[in-house]
């Protein structure tokens, strides 16, 4: 597999994957690095303080 092409399927299933609704406005200010750090945290005790900050990060800076 192209590596590119692997590294947008996770960060498209990074977004997929979200365990709840989440605003359009949240999803389309989240970078490249943030939907990798979800994948990486994902099936982890990691994942809900990852996905907390990223969110936290977002509204903060009044993307949300």
């Amino acid at each position: 597999m192209i590596p590119d092409l692997d590294m947008l399927e996770r960060r498209v299933a990074a977004m997929r994957d979200l365990p709840w609704p989440i605003p359009a406005v949240v999803l389309l200010a989240m970078t490249d690095e943030d939907l990798d750090h979800l994948e990486a945290a994902s099936g982890t005790d990691r994942y809900w303080p990852t996905l907390n900050c990223v969110v936290a990060r977002i509204e903060e800076a009044g993307g949300a």
